[in-house]
């Protein structure tokens, strides 16, 4: 990255977290974001972690989601659903655009459907499954 580029990417998280503080009126509520963060930046918090934190925490200001998942990781972005009912066409066609991707790649493909029937099965988290997911990506992606 270069310096200039270093330069945006800072100017971006600091306009970015201006923005949560205005929305967040709260001090308190301010400071635990910035402790997500932080654990996160000094490797107290995995990324599934942090994304399972900052999900939570901004539940209901889509916009602040959005902005977030300009600072994660490729691949480990905070899904934003549809407003409203998922229709079973979505998740199809969600799912099959998943197989179509790793099509080269089969064992990902069972991976990923393992870990849909294990949050079924096992009553897992949203941010479990985002762990387990980015997991089988990072694995595919580096090898």
């Amino acid at each position: 990255m270069s310096r200039g580029e270093n330069n945006m990417k800072k100017l971006e998280a600091v306009l970015y977290l201006e923005e949560v503080r205005m929305r967040f009126e709260d001090k308190e509520k301010f400071v635990e974001f910035l402790e997500i963060i932080n654990d996160y930046r000094v490797h107290r918090m995995s990324v599934g972690s942090v994304v399972e934190k900052v999900e939570e925490f901004l539940k209901g200001h889509r916009d602040l989601i959005y902005g977030f998942n300009n600072f994660l990781p490729k691949g480990y972005e905070i899904l934003l659903l549809p407003k409203g009912p998922v229709q079973l066409e979505d998740a199809i066609r969600y799912v099959q655009k998943v197989k179509d991707r790793f099509e080269d790649t089969n064992d990902t493909y069972k991976a990923f459907v393992k870990i849909l029937t294990d949050r079924n099965k096992y009553g897992m988290s949203v941010g479990e499954v985002y762990h387990e997911a980015s997991v089988v990506y990072v694995f595919v992606l580096t090898n």
